[in-house]
């Protein structure tokens, strides 16, 4: 006999735990049941982005910075601040564990674990979604399942990085400020560079990151970042966790799995509805709004939104930012340099950030070279990608 239940979300990450949490916070009377495959939570990535000075966070910030920095190894460099914004860092061991604890304080909001879902189908006025824990009924479910295999292909590039948290035996490490972007390069493999985020003058998570035409996985990306660690004098750093991951830039076709887009009661979330933003792979503060409005509607007794569709202009902007990439990956070094030399940093982080005016996407477009963003506008010829 299956459970029945007023909501049920598919997908225990991210976009799932955050509309529980929010659920949860709100008083939400509904049962709702969040089913998620993993059999535990680990400190497996981290979430990076920029927000307003004092706004508050579903966790706190691990660490956060007022300076970020773009270079090339010729010494080119640019300091970036904005005045009243800053740059934060969550651990998702820590979101986790908060999301964990509020759940477990609020009954009727279940949180599933090793539950994998097989299906989502109609029933009558319902949807029936089987897992390996059996079948739920509920007249709304949220999928916050990632984008299907088949569709991955469609990308536009793929950000790819691997990077290890480290431990010196003493000081090496500028805990002033983020290097956004250092390092940055383009060779036979595509455009490549460095992300490090000092958490103390003794301790930071430093990446290596390629933009590439095809996933990259982190055995393929560890050369970059053994490199990155000789070249700083960290080889020798004891190495806390490890974290890598890929990010599919300029899906179409979204939201959501084929299964989900058009049955009613069904909605999509997370990165498989286009939370990532696609010129540059953030979306923690886009899933935050989503699960905000999402709780909103449901606690008002209306039905769940899925993930907002992206506005035209901005989605525009990030396709053409990114065919231009594909294009010319050996001036991508030279592209975001411009932007961070030209563009004033409230305008590139209000612009990052989802809340650029036409102002701000007129600096940024004034800011970049117009031959390579012509030739990227649609129905422009692609150049031939870099070969792998």
């Amino acid at each position: 006999m299956a459970d029945r239940a007023d909501l049920v979300v598919v997908g225990g990450g991210l976009a799932g735990l955050s509309l529980a949490m929010r659920l949860a916070q709100a008083g939400y009377r509904g049962q709702v049941r969040v089913l998620e495959p993993r059999e535990q939570y680990v400190d497996d990535r981290s979430w990076a982005f920029w927000t307003p000075r004092g706004k508050t966070l579903p966790v706190a910030a691990a660490h956060e910075w007022n300076q970020w920095l773009f270079s090339r190894p010729d010494g080119a460099s640019v300091a970036c601040r904005a005045k009243g914004w800053r740059y934060a860092y969550v651990r998702s061991i820590d979101f986790y564990r908060a999301a964990v604890r509020a759940l477990a304080a609020t009954p009727n909001i279940r949180l599933i674990l090793g539950a994998r879902a097989s299906a989502v189908e109609s029933v009558g006025e319902e949807v029936m979604v089987t897992t390996s824990a059996g079948r739920l009924h509920a007249p709304f479910v949220v999928d916050t399942r990632p984008p299907l295999a088949s569709q991955w292909s469609s990308a536009t590039m793929f950000q790819c990085f691997a990077g290890r948290e480290l431990l010196l035996d003493q000081p090496g490490f500028d805990d002033r400020r983020v290097e956004l972007m250092t390092d940055m390069r383009c060779d036979a493999r595509g455009f490549v560079f460095s992300y490090v985020l000092p958490l103390s003058a003794n301790q930071a998570l430093v990446e290596a990151t390629r933009f590439s035409s095809h996933p990259l996985g982190a055995a393929e990306l560890a050369p970059d970042l053994d490199a990155l660690l000789a070249a700083r004098g960290w080889s020798e750093a004891k190495v806390l966790r490890t974290e890598a991951a890929t990010l599919p830039m300029g899906l179409p076709g979204l939201p959501g799995p084929s299964s989900a887009t058009a049955m009613r009661g069904v909605v999509s979330a997370g990165m498989g509805a286009g939370a990532l933003r696609a010129a540059s792979g953030y979306g923690f503060v886009r899933i935050q709004a989503w699960a905000e409005q999402c709780a909103a509607a449901l606690m008002q007794g209306r039905p769940p939104p899925g993930h907002p569709a992206e506005p035209r202009l901005r989605g525009w902007m990030d396709r053409v930012f990114l065919r231009a990439l594909a294009n010319h990956p050996e001036r991508t070094p030279e592209f975001f340099m411009a932007l961070a030399a030209s563009v004033p940093s409230a305008a590139f982080v209000r612009f990052m950030s989802d809340q650029a005016g036409w102002a701000d996407h007129a600096r940024i477009i004034a800011s970049l070279p117009p031959g390579p963003f012509l030739q990227a506008l649609p129905g422009r010829p692609r150049r031939s990608r870099v070969p792998a």
